[in-house]
């Protein structure tokens, strides 16, 4: 959209607002916030072609600010009665969202007890969990390079490797519902790959994510220079097979505000997942299979036992229960794991 475009538009968003007709207002200037998104640039450095980020330019979202308080001084002249406000406040959220997005206040979360769940700490309409990804053999990260969404790597020396499984729904039931149906799909999947999903505690899943995290600026199209950088964690967002977006990080602090990490930083030129997954491999590692492996396997399985004959509950210690199921090890999980791992392997 051309700068007279833009000017047209303003206009017409102001003619309507002061005609009191403010939904097609709101509609231009979405239209127009749409219009200032910028593409990436690629640059050539020596062999290696990467892909960059654009340099900040704040212009552009100091206009669309200019225009928001604009509107909100013509709708408090208009009489309006709640359209300065949302005006005024959705303009400085534009001119302060590096600040916004920079301090995780969109993004951080809080345990909902007894559960596997995580509620937005603004929005609570906005519902998270974690699933931890557990491999039957080292070797089988074919499993891993089939999944798609969010998924969280923590590296070092014990690497693990997490679904996150976002939702928006009204009250703890939809969300439960909606995100146990998504991990329900998600194992069926996996299960034939040699990987199973273990949701994790609200109350682990919060101590997880509890980090002060520093942002790695690093933009390639070339994965192989990313994964070879030493951050502590990295956060994807996979498509239909191929890398959209990710974002590295190093931990600074073990004791911050818990918040599900954004991957924000996007590729002209999209990367197969299993590209990534085998660079990854290769330099850092998967997780090792241990007890829930097994444990997973097992209960996938016996899909088609009945329930009572697949989880063999024992005794509880420290508030965890001792849970086996038929040729398997014990493991120990809260009672919230159980029931979401009962619904999930239904």
């Amino acid at each position: 959209m051309g700068w007279r475009l833009r000017l047209t538009a303003i206009l017409v968003m102001l003619i309507f607002l002061g005609l009191g007709v403010w939904p097609v207002s709101l509609l231009v200037f979405l239209y127009l916030a749409y219009s200032f998104r910028r593409p990436r640039t690629r640059a050539v450095l020596g062999q290696r072609q990467e892909t960059f980020q654009k340099p900040a330019r704040p212009w552009g979202r100091y206009g669309i600010g200019a225009a928001l308080f604009l509107l909100s001084f013509v709708a408090a002249e208009s009489g309006g009665t709640y359209s300065p406000e949302v005006f005024l406040v959705t303009g400085l959220a534009v001119i302060l969202w590096p600040v916004i997005s920079g301090l995780g206040l969109l993004s951080g979360v809080v345990p909902v007890k007894d559960s596997v769940l995580l509620q937005n700490r603004l929005f609570p309409l906005s519902w998270h969990a974690l699933a931890e990804v557990k491999l039957e053999s080292q070797d089988q990260t074919r499993g891993i390079a089939a999944m798609s969404g969010k998924l969280l790597l923590f590296a070092g020396r014990a690497p693990a490797m997490f679904q996150v499984v976002s939702v928006c729904a009204l009250n703890y039931r939809q969300a439960e519902a909606s995100i146990v149906k998504r991990l329900r799909r998600e194992t069926k999947m996996l299960s034939q790959r040699g990987a199973h999903l273990l949701p994790a505690d609200s109350a682990d899943a919060a101590d997880k994510l509890s980090l002060e995290w520093e942002r790695l600026s690093i933009g390639t199209e070339d994965f192989e220079a990313v994964s070879s950088l030493p951050f502590d964690a990295v956060v994807f967002q996979v498509k239909d097979g191929r890398l959209v977006s990710h974002r590295a990080f190093n931990v600074l602090e073990p004791n911050g505000t818990a918040a599900v990490p954004v991957a924000d930083l996007k590729h002209a030129r999209e990367p197969l997942f299993a590209e990534v997954v085998q660079e990854i491999g290769r330099k850092h590692g998967w997780p090792a299979p241990d007890e829930f492996s097994s444990f997973l396997a097992s209960l996938d399985a016996s899909r088609t036992e009945p329930l009572v004959d697949r989880f063999r509950m024992k005794e509880e210690v420290e508030g965890k229960v001792i849970v086996e199921t038929p040729g398997s090890a014990q493991v120990r999980l809260t009672k919230a794991q159980v029931r979401a791992l009962a619904r999930i392997y239904a």
